[in-house]
C-alpha cells in the first residue's frame, strides 16, 4: 500500500479536525498589510497576484483564506503549483502550521488520487498537463478526473519566476486566462519578476496586484542590512581618442578558487563583521559544479560540517538533506558552525539563511532569489543583522550555463533624412544584461533594499521580458542607451563595427 498523507474529505471530517474559529483568529494575528489586502480578496472570489519581497509571508496569504473554513469555491480544493520538487516540503510545512493536511504529488511522490484530495501541492508540469486532460501520473482514461479537478480548485502557482519566460510564463498566462473566464479562482506570487509581467498578468489574465505596503518592507528592511558585492576589481583601460575608462574585471573562478574563497572569509569571519552564526550558503549554477566544490571544502576540512543540496539525490537522500538544511539553516537552526553547496533547488522556497552568501553569477531574478536567503529571519527581540552576499563569475567561455537563452540587440536610429535604421548584433546569452547592470550598479558595493532589488530587476530583465511576451528574441533599444550600447559594440559584428560611425560615448566601460 502507497505511504500516503490523506486528507479527510468534508463528510468524513469530524469536529476535532479543524477547528475554523481557532484557525480563523490564528491567522488574523499579526497580519501585514499586503496580507490582509490578499486575504480579503481572495475571499471575495477575486484571482491575485501577491508582489513582495522574499521571506515576507506570501505563502500564507495565499493558504489563510482556505485554512479559515469553506467560502464558497475555497471549501472544494486546493492546488498549489510549484516550479520545483524540492520546494514541495516547504510548503507543506506551512500548510501543517494552518491546520491543513497536504498531500504531495510529483514524479518521486506521486501520492494523489487525481487530485482528488482537498489540498495537494504538485509541480507545475502536473498542473499543466491535468489541465490540457493529458495527465502526467495517470492513465489516459482517467484523464477527466484529473481535468475536473483541477477545474473545481483554487490554484495556486508560487515562484513563477522560475518558469521559462519563452515558454512556462506563456503557458501560465494562457490557464489563467481561461481560469478568469470560466470564473475560477487563482493565486500568483512572485518577489522577482519585472515591471512588464507584472502588468500582464493584470491586463491578460485580470488578476488584481496586492503589493507589500511601505510598513510591510519596513519589518524586512527595518533591521535587516545585506551589502551586495562583487569579487573583481577595477582596471583602467584606454578607450578610443584617448579617453581613460573603467573596465570591471571578474576573477575567472575555479571550483577551486571558490573553495578558497571561502575559506579566506571562513578564517576571518570576524572581520566580516557579520551578525549571527558563522554560517555559509554557496550557490552553484550547475550540479556537477556543486558537486566539485563540495569536494574541495569536504578536503579542505576547514568546516566540520558540510551540506550539499541539489536535484539528482533520490527521494530517501532528499528528505534526510532537507532535515539536514532546517537543522542547520532553517528558521529554529542550532547556532553550530556549517557551510551549504547547493544550487536553484535552494534560492526560492526554502526557509534558510546564513549571515555569508556566495552565489555564482546568474540572472538577476535569481540573484536577488539567492540573495533573499541572507539574513532572512527577524531575531527576537529585533536588532540590525548585517548581512554579506558576494557574487562571483564562473571559469571559461561557458560560464553562464544552464542559462542558454540568447538574444539579439536591435539598435534603431534616424538617417539625415528621417528614415528609421534598424542594426543588429549578433546574438549572446540574455544573462550579459544582467552582468552589465551588476558592473555599473553594484560596482563595489550596494547595500540592498526592496526599492535597490526592484530597480536591479527592472533593468537587467523588463526590456527582455517584453520582448519575450511579444513573441522575440530581439531587443530594441535607441543609440546610447546603456548598458545596451556597450553590449551592442561587444556583440555587433566585425563588419559592422567598420560600417557603423564610431562614438566614444558608446564604449565599453565607465568614462573618468
Amino acid at each position: 500500500m502507497r505511504n500516503r498523507t490523506e486528507v479527510l474529505r468534508d463528510d468524513e471530517r469530524d469536529e476535532g479536525d479543524c477547528n475554523y474559529q481557532d484557525l480563523d483568529h490564528k491567522v488574523k494575528m499579526n497580519q501585514r498589510d499586503f496580507q490582509q489586502k490578499a486575504i480579503e480578496a481572495l475571499e471575495k472570489i477575486k484571482p491575485v497576484l501577491i508582489v513582495a519581497p522574499t521571506g515576507l509571508g506570501k505563502t500564507r496569504a495565499a493558504l489563510s483564506p482556505f485554512a479559515q473554513g469553506p467560502i464558497d469555491i475555497l471549501e472544494k480544493r486546493l492546488i498549489y503549483s510549484l516550479p520545483l520538487r524540492a520546494l514541495a516540503r516547504g510548503v507543506m510545512d506551512e500548510c501543517k502550521s494552518l491546520g491543513l493536511k497536504p498531500v504531495i504529488h510529483h514524479g518521486d511522490e506521486p501520492e494523489s488520487r487525481f487530485f482528488s484530495e482537498r489540498v495537494v501541492i504538485t509541480t507545475v508540469d502536473q498542473y499543466f498537463t491535468a489541465f490540457a486532460g493529458a495527465p502526467l501520473s495517470w492513465a489516459s482514461h482517467l484523464s477527466h478526473a484529473a481535468a475536473g479537478a483541477v477545474l473545481t480548485s483554487y490554484s495556486v502557482f508560487d515562484e513563477v519566476h522560475l518558469l521559462s519566460p519563452q515558454r512556462g510564463l506563456q503557458l501560465l498566462f494562457g490557464i489563467l486566462r481561461l481560469r478568469r473566464r470560466w470564473g475560477l479562482l487563482s493565486c500568483v506570487m512572485t518577489a522577482t519578476l519585472p515591471p512588464s509581467v507584472i502588468e500582464s498578468f493584470g491586463e491578460f489574465c485580470g488578476l488584481e496586484r496586492i503589493e507589500a505596503s511601505p510598513s510591510d518592507i519596513e519589518q524586512r528592511d527595518g533591521w535587516r542590512k545585506v551589502r551586495l558585492e562583487l569579487m573583481g576589481h577595477w582596471t583602467r583601460s584606454s578607450g578610443r581618442k584617448g579617453k581613460k575608462r573603467e573596465i570591471f574585471e571578474w576573477g575567472d573562478i575555479t571550483p577551486e578558487r571558490l573553495c578558497e574563497i571561502v575559506r579566506e572569509k571562513w578564517d576571518n569571519w570576524y572581520e566580516l563583521e557579520l551578525d549571527g552564526p558563522k554560517k555559509v550558503i554557496i550557490f552553484v549554477n550547475t550540479v556537477d559544479r556543486a558537486i566539485q566544490v563540495y569536494q574541495k571544502i569536504k578536503e579542505a576540512g576547514f568546516c566540520s560540517r558540510v551540506l550539499l543540496a541539489h536535484s539528482r539525490f533520490t527521494k530517501r537522500d532528499r528528505h534526510r538533506v532537507e532535515e539536514d538544511i532546517q537543522t542547520y539553516f532553517g528558521r529554529n537552526a542550532c547556532p553550530n558552525e556549517a557551510i551549504l553547496v547547493t544550487t536553484q533547488v535552494a534560492e526560492a522556497g526554502l526557509n534558510i539563511s546564513a549571515p555569508l552568501v556566495v552565489t555564482e553569477l546568474c540572472p538577476m531574478d535569481s540573484l536577488i532569489q539567492r540573495v533573499g536567503r541572507c539574513q532572512r529571519f527577524k531575531p527576537k527581540p529585533e536588532r540590525e543583522m548585517k548581512g554579506k552576499a558576494l557574487v562571483v563569475k564562473p571559469e571559461g567561455e561557458g560560464w553562464f550555463t544552464p542559462y542558454s537563452d540568447r538574444i539579439r540587440l536591435v539598435k534603431t536610429s534616424k538617417d539625415k533624412k528621417g528614415k528609421e535604421k534598424r542594426n543588429f548584433s549578433k546574438q549572446f546569452p540574455a544573462v550579459e544584461l544582467s552582468r552589465a547592470i551588476l558592473e555599473r550598479d553594484v560596482g563595489n558595493g550596494l547595500l540592498l533594499d526592496w526599492e535597490k532589488e526592484q530597480d536591479l530587476i527592472k533593468k537587467a530583465l523588463d526590456r527582455l521580458y517584453r520582448s519575450y511576451l511579444a513573441g522575440t528574441t530581439d531587443v530594441e533599444f535607441h543609440k546610447d542607451e546603456e548598458p545596451f550600447q556597450m553590449l551592442y559594440r561587444k556583440h555587433r559584428s566585425k563588419k559592422r563595427a567598420e560600417e557603423e560611425e564610431e562614438s566614444p560615448e558608446g564604449e565599453e566601460g565607465v568614462e573618468l
